[in-house]
């Protein structure tokens, strides 16, 4: 958990921003594409270099920093990570620029979860963590080198470095710089209060609760994509009506698919825990319940318009109250109710972030909450989800199978029959996304004519 916490920070430390202004660059029409392009990726590539040398330099003081002899070893292992990990980002946005939305749509999925498959290899065969950091350290540089190899066939790569860029890159990017190091404040500030006022044991357990399920980081950013370009291209022809249309759209297609999972989750948290983390760390579960609720309100990027909108100054200062929020609540709420208390004040902070730039967002495109996103909508779909995964749970509670037949009978009984509910009845336009649904093998085309009729 310290490897992952060191490189992170790391890694925003030594990036500028760069994924953010990588965004703004690549969607203004006045700048020439494979220059932008070309010097981004170098600005880029260097500060991994650089925060990959940091990580490893670190190494060597961490064991003793920290009173963790192998920590050293992990750091110089996960280094690597470092590099790649933003060059990814950076490159998502260039994909999404080139129209190559549904390409990258698959790549995240297939190597998230291959990641995730091989990393339960390492520790339930191998027992290795050094085998999982290095999984985890070389996954974003493999999706770098695919994307960069669609950008060279469609001959992309052959822009001139601009010097001047660069300043615009520390211009955009040093307000949203400490934007991102207030934003990821929330991975550790909980973990700094509880290792000061509690104990290594409960620091443990509450790493391990408050983990993100991998698939939902990539679920909400992928299905963001499609709409991406053509919302970039109108926040600049000031057509905020079609925006928040687009937002729209967006936000009750992720609801469709994130909130069974989030319900699963939060209903059959104590059983994941069990078999992703084994018994010893079966009390993180409530901890893990908790940052399920923060799902609940992962249905878009709440700063993505501000961004291109270049109001960084209002993510700014939702990020200072966020961080007060944050900081006040865990240390009333640790004394009282311990690493629970924790991952509460965690997560209602996130929630007063989310809220905060939400009206924000709506403000600045001068539009309605109604306009913006259809809440009866979320409200039915969280309200059948809850009570079909309940309806599940009850159930299955009598019959007495062991964790991991529950975990996936329930899985595979209600998750997809949820899906089918919501596009059977037209939650969303399922026209929109016919060529997804092409891309699907033998079943694809035959399950978008059920869902269209």
């Amino acid at each position: 958990m310290q490897t992952l916490l060191i490189a992170d920070i790391i890694s925003i430390l030594t990036s500028i921003a760069i994924v953010q202004s990588a965004m703004m660059l690549f969607s203004n029409l006045k700048k020439n594409f494979e220059n932008c392009l070309k010097t981004i990726l170098l600005f880029t590539f260097c500060g991994g270099l650089i925060g990959a040398s940091v990580c490893y330099l670190f190494s060597y003081v961490a064991p003793g920093f920290f009173g963790n002899e192998l920590i050293g070893t992990y750091l110089k292992i996960f280094a690597i990570s470092v590099i790649g990990s933003r060059l990814n980002f950076v490159l998502n946005q260039a994909m999404i620029k080139v129209g190559k939305t549904q390409f990258l749509m698959l790549l995240s999925i297939c190597t998230n979860f291959i990641k995730i498959g091989l990393a339960l290899i390492a520790i339930k065969y191998y027992h290795s963590v050094m085998l999982l950091l290095f999984i985890y350290a070389i996954e974003p540089i493999t999706s770098s080198l695919f994307q960069l190899w669609v950008l060279r066939r469609m001959k992309l790569l052959g822009g001139t470095f601009d010097s001047s860029l660069i300043t615009e890159i520390f211009s955009i990017g040093l307000p949203l710089y400490f934007v991102e190091i207030l934003g990821n404040s929330y991975t550790y500030i909980a973990g700094f209060i509880i290792s000061i006022n509690l104990n290594e044991e409960q620091y443990a357990a509450y790493r391990s609760g408050s983990i993100e399920l991998p698939i939902i980081g990539v679920l909400y950013a992928t299905i963001s994509t499609i709409f991406m370009a053509d919302m970039s291209v109108n926040v600049q022809l000031n057509k905020f009506a079609v925006v928040a249309e687009m937002k729209k759209k967006i936000i009750t297609t992720t609801a469709i698919v994130l909130y069974p999972v989030a319900v699963f989750f939060i209903f059959y948290s104590k059983e994941f825990t069990l078999l992703y983390m084994s018994a010893k760390y079966e009390d993180s579960y409530k901890v893990f319940i908790v940052f399920c609720f923060a799902l609940l309100i992962r249905f878009q990027n709440y700063t993505d318009v501000l961004i291109l909108l270049k109001k960084s100054k209002f993510v700014l200062y939702s990020f200072l109250v966020f961080v007060i929020f944050n900081i006040s609540l865990n240390l009333v709420l640790s004394k009282s109710f311990g690493i629970l208390g924790c991952a509460i004040a965690t997560i209602f902070s996130v929630y007063v972030l989310a809220f905060m730039q939400l009206h924000i967002v709506i403000r600045q495109l001068n539009v309605s909450y109604k306009d913006y996103i259809e809440i009866d909508k979320l409200l039915k779909i969280l309200g059948v989800s809850v009570l079909i995964i309940g309806t599940s749970k009850i159930l299955l509670s009598y019959l007495n199978f062991p964790i991991l037949y529950t975990f996936i009978f329930a899985g595979i009984t209600t998750l997809p029959i949820l899906l089918f509910y919501f596009l059977k009845n037209k939650y969303i336009e399922v026209e929109l996304y016919k060529n997804l649904f092409d891309k699907i093998p033998i079943f694809g085309p035959k399950l978008f004519k059920i869902f269209s009729r």
